[in-house]
């Protein structure tokens, strides 16, 4: 797990370092598909709509990516066991659509700003899904179906709103 984290800091730090020019930029897309095991994807972008559609499939698949900016979107698709996710979103009327099946999957998110949303769906089984939002007028939902699921939710500021759904098949 440290290497994890090591690696993603790096990844993250080496992005911040040799890209300069992708600051402020605006409606790029970025689409990434892995498969196997214990991939790891780290991504920063900065600017004005721009989006992310991210794919794993596999085992110990991994993450992570940083949004500044306006009209942003990140869509994440993870398939299997182990998977991680964490995305994080700065700045206002944001997006992220998280999707996870399988088993033991982590979903993360963190926004602030104004006018954000974050949907997250996990089908399976002992999934976790944590999120955060700051701001005003930010809306979030999580579905989770399987057993033994788990949902942290943090919201602060004026007119938010959250729907939570658990349901076992």
């Amino acid at each position: 797990m440290i290497t994890r984290t090591l690696l993603a800091a790096g990844l993250s730090l080496a992005c911040l370092t040799f890209a300069p020019g992708a600051e402020a930029q605006s409606r790029n897309s970025i689409e990434i598909s892995q498969s196997g095991h214990a991939n790891e994807l780290a991504a920063r972008v900065d600017g004005y709509r721009n989006q992310l559609n991210l794919e794993q499939r596999g085992v110990r698949q991994f993450i992570s990516t940083l949004q500044e900016g306006a009209r942003n979107g990140a869509q994440v698709s993870q398939y299997g066991a182990g998977n991680q996710a964490g995305l994080n979103q700065q700045g206002r009327r944001n997006r992220i659509v998280m999707g996870q099946e399988g088993r033991f999957n982590e979903a993360f998110s963190s926004q602030s700003g104004l006018g954000n949303v974050v949907g997250v769906a996990q089908i399976g089984s002992d999934h976790q899904a944590v999120t955060h939002q700051e701001g005003s007028n930010n809306a979030l939902g999580v579905i989770q179906i399987g057993r033994g699921q788990f949902t942290d939710i943090h919201q602060t500021g004026s007119g938010n709103v959250t729907l939570v759904i658990q349901g076992g098949f």
